[in-house]
């Protein structure tokens, strides 16, 4: 195998199931509801990657190609639960489209966006309710409370010069790695694996996670304005300091003052003084030596799935997904 698409064909017919439980709340949502329009259905019928679902079925298929309705329910909770962390981001962040459309929050106002995650993050509970693992639904409540610390520590973050790479990490773990983590070791465990492979694959969803963001964050200085759909150096420009700008503000005074100049800037002028400060951290070698970083943490991620009893074509799969991670472009 080659690419992710590939490792969505090893899961088509779960994950039309996972799709089928959505539509079903959609429905649901709709036969209750006095307004005109669905809002939930408005919010769980923007197409993503699917991923987290995805390596939870993967995970699964590891030790039994047979997935049972407890894979498929856990599936479903961690679509859900990353579907309303996007809606509540969303608000926070004012983001008025997310993948083409606009957002809830844009249409219908915060107050009823802030609802309408919420009854998506208790839905989500629901259905790890569904798994009958105790073990699950408290890794799950682990899960949303580290979500909800790592957005609130990314605001108190906002504008903040002085954030440090260990700090960075917590909140990239907390925001993300978390919920990879936790997708894959469900599967795991919901597909009879041992204890050690059941760690083992909560570190690679960690590290994949954690590689992921920092790949992410290089987008903003290497990207293209036409793939990533905002302006190069947006993150700088928003006050946002992630891998790139904490390495080099931390090693290189020049680039520091130029930080910290930006930071003070009226908003109206801080774009053009954005994009020099990304071409300086990009000619600096600062760039390359985050990609060295996240390249490091998905070496890792491949480790940790070497490490299990296993091998077989799910295995190759989520080593293919962490390679391809290492080649995203937007």
């Amino acid at each position: 195998m080659s690419d992710k698409t590939e490792l969505s064909s090893l899961v088509n017919d779960e994950l039309l199931m996972v799709m089928f439980e959505l539509n079903n709340i959609s429905e649901q949502h709709n036969s209750e509801s006095n307004l005109n329009e669905n809002i939930i259905n408005h919010v769980l019928s923007i197409p993503g990657k699917q991923l987290r679902p995805s390596v939870t079925i993967i995970c699964s298929k590891i030790w039994n190609e047979e997935v049972d309705d407890r894979v498929i329910k856990m599936a479903t909770a961690v679509e859900l639960l990353h579907i309303a962390t996007l809606v509540h981001d969303d608000t926070v962040d004012f983001a008025e489209t997310r993948r083409g459309e606009k957002t809830a929050s844009n249409i219908w106002g915060p107050h009823i966006a802030v609802l309408v995650g919420d009854f998506l993050f208790a839905t989500s509970a629901e259905y790890v309710c569904d798994t009958g693992s105790i073990r699950l639904i408290k890794q799950f409540a682990s899960t949303i409370s580290d979500l909800a610390k790592g957005e609130l520590k990314e605001i108190e973050n906002s504008n903040d010069v002085n954030i440090k790479e260990e700090d960075y990490l917590d909140v990239i773990f907390k925001k993300t790695a978390s919920l990879f983590a936790t997708s894959s070791m469900s599967g795991a465990l919901l597909g009879g694996a041992e204890e050690k492979s059941i760690q083992s694959l909560y570190s690679y969803g960690k590290n994949l996670g954690l590689g992921f963001q920092i790949f992410d964050d290089v987008l903003d200085f290497e990207g293209t304005e036409n793939k990533l759909g905002k302006p190069v150096g947006n993150d700088l420009k928003n006050g946002i300091m992630t891998y790139p700008s904490i390495i080099a503000r931390s090693k290189d005074k020049k680039i520091k003052n130029d930080i910290d100049e930006l930071f003070n800037l009226p908003k109206k002028d801080k774009e053009i003084s954005a994009k020099e400060i990304v071409n300086t951290i990009k000619r600096s070698g600062y760039v390359d030596e985050s990609k060295d970083k996240a390249y490091k943490l998905i070496h890792s991620s491949i480790e940790n799935i070497k490490s299990i009893s296993k091998n077989n074509i799910y295995t190759d799969s989520l080593e293919n997904l962490a390679y391809y991670s290492m080649k995203r472009d937007k």
